[in-house]
């Protein structure tokens, strides 16, 4: 019998994966820091960290993408090169695993760190997209700080 027990921020594979294909698959007119930072500050996201059984299926995550996207329909055409998939689905996974490690919402980084510090992130990319997520979390908090109320980086062994 297959059991789940859900304790917070715990890092989670499937959900890790489930957001880096949502990323990959965003047109390239999408401004995706905006988007990304949006969903982050969103009630959409909640809702994906504080139901983990609904955060496993995939027809509930294609509900969120759209319910997130229903409800921001703002994002102009993004002005330059764009990021790749593989750029956006490492900046997906990446920043999930912050939550994991921060053990902190979304919201909560989001909120901190500002569009700026998912710019910086993203600029991360040419030298951590080969680390492993743990040299990417350290290196980001040494660079932006802890968000309020963290204090503490754990390990997510990815």
């Amino acid at each position: 019998m297959l059991s789940f027990r859900y304790r917070g921020h715990e890092y989670d594979y499937t959900t890790v994966m489930k957001f880096m294909d949502w990323a990959e698959h965003l047109p390239e007119s999408v401004d995706f820091i905006d988007y990304w930072h949006s969903l982050f500050l969103s009630e959409v996201k909640e809702k994906i960290e504080s139901n983990p059984w609904k955060s496993i299926n995939a027809f509930w995550w294609v509900r969120w993408q759209n319910e997130f996207e229903h409800d921001v329909d703002r994002y102009q055409p993004f002005e330059g090169e764009a990021f790749s998939p593989e750029e956006r689905g490492w900046f997906a996974q990446y920043m999930q695993c912050l939550v994991f490690a921060l053990q902190t919402s979304s919201k909560a980084i989001a909120g901190h760190y500002g569009k700026q510090g998912f710019a910086t992130a993203m600029s991360m990319y040419p030298k951590y997209h080969c680390y492993g997520a743990d040299h990417f979390v350290g290196s980001y908090v040494e660079r932006l700080g802890l968000p309020p109320g963290v204090v503490e980086v754990t390990r997510v062994g990815m």
